[in-house]
């Protein structure tokens, strides 16, 4: 089973330090980023 993971964070540095970190495990996919949690939901429901 594979986890896919939106990364929510005001910061775009971090954002690419988690996503980068994250899409190295096995079974996680990264799917997008946002900087808050608005564009999260409005990404998610965009890629439904």
């Amino acid at each position: 089973m594979q986890i896919r993971l939106m990364v929510v964070d005001d910061s775009a540095f971090m954002r690419k330090i988690v996503s980068d970190a994250a899409s190295k495990i096995d079974g996680v996919m990264v799917v997008g980023t946002a900087r808050n949690g608005q564009d999260a939901i409005d990404n998610i429901e965009r890629h439904r």
